[in-house]
């Protein structure tokens, strides 16, 4: 009796050294994987836009009008555009594809508010200029931590 029952327990960790053994050399993804040609491209961006804000705070308020700074401003527009439809078509991407959307969101109401206003103040510029920077740098290391 005792010997059966010690049978019946060598099955029973034999399967269940089994199961874990193929259960942990399974892994189970719940999020896009890492695309270092898309975290260059948030770098890219990032870039871009921090160049725009750095040539508006050199130009002289008077000529920081919304005509003279709009081929940038189209041309960082179409840039995120393209990032969050290349975030949209990878499975699995909802938080960068949320991530690019606010992005977008904030470029374009910087946009229309200097379109509006005419003008951007030194505060407002530096004040979006970090706000962007952080955005951009959790996008990074959102796609970063894909990789791992």
């Amino acid at each position: 009796m005792k010997r059966q029952y010690l049978k019946e327990i060598s099955k029973f960790y034999f399967l269940l050294t089994i199961t874990l053994l193929f259960i942990s050399g399974c892994t189970v993804q719940f999020v896009a994987e890492y695309d270092e040609s898309i975290k260059n491209e948030i770098i890219r961006i990032s870039n871009e836009i921090d160049k725009f804000y750095a040539i508006l705070l050199e130009t002289e308020q008077t000529e920081r009008t919304y005509e003279n700074f709009k081929e940038e401003y189209l041309t960082i527009e179409v840039d995120l555009r393209t990032l969050l439809t290349r975030n949209k078509i990878r499975p699995l991407n909802d938080e960068s594809t949320k991530q690019t959307e606010i992005a977008l969101e904030l470029w374009l109401d910087d946009k229309e508010q200097h379109k509006a206003n005419e003008n951007v103040s030194n505060f407002i510029i530096n004040q979006h200029r970090n706000q962007f920077q952080r955005l951009f740098i959790a996008m990074a290391i959102g796609e970063k931590v894909k990789e791992e």
